[in-house]
């Protein structure tokens, strides 16, 4: 598929939009503290994000328009489901944030403008931290899933 820098710059708004929405969903998930911290955090990275984008799509004179779901084939929707655990939760987080940065590196390699492939190398960079910071919580929630049963003060803040 060839894309134009509308479609790629609305692509990784609605990208961003819904990492966002999942991130501040999936806080709603847990009482660990520090989990609840990195995930406000990974929220805001991913408002950051968005206002970027927002931003470089004005100043291109690139208008914002919702973007059809057969647009978005390359990037998996992130479908929050409260029923599933956390870790499950974790790991659909993980699989968008590879899924994103997968994306946009190939949009990097495609573009011919300096400045939309120095952003879509940023945005993957990004991606590919968020899921390292993923991949450590994940590994601490399968350990600790069960742990709040049997002590409660693990969830306390400081």
């Amino acid at each position: 598929m060839t894309y134009t820098v509308r479609d790629i710059l609305n692509i990784a708004l609605t990208a961003e939009e819904e990492a966002a929405l999942y991130y501040r969903r999936l806080m709603e998930t847990t009482d660990v503290y520090f989990l609840k911290e990195k995930l406000a955090y990974l929220a805001a990275e991913e408002e950051r994000h968005h206002a970027f984008l927002l931003r470089l799509m004005d100043a291109k004179g690139v208008a914002s328009v919702a973007v059809d779901e057969a647009e978005v084939t390359e990037l998996p929707s992130l479908l929050f489901d409260a029923t599933q655990p956390l870790s499950v939760l974790l790991e659909r987080a993980m699989e968008g944030e590879d899924a994103a940065r997968t994306f946009y590196q190939a949009l990097a390699e495609m573009v011919e403008g300096d400045e939309e492939r120095a952003v879509l190398t940023y945005l993957a960079d990004m991606e590919a931290s968020h899921y390292a910071m993923l991949s450590a919580e994940l590994e601490a929630v399968k350990n600790f899933e069960d742990y709040e049963s049997f002590n409660e003060m693990m969830h306390a803040g400081p």
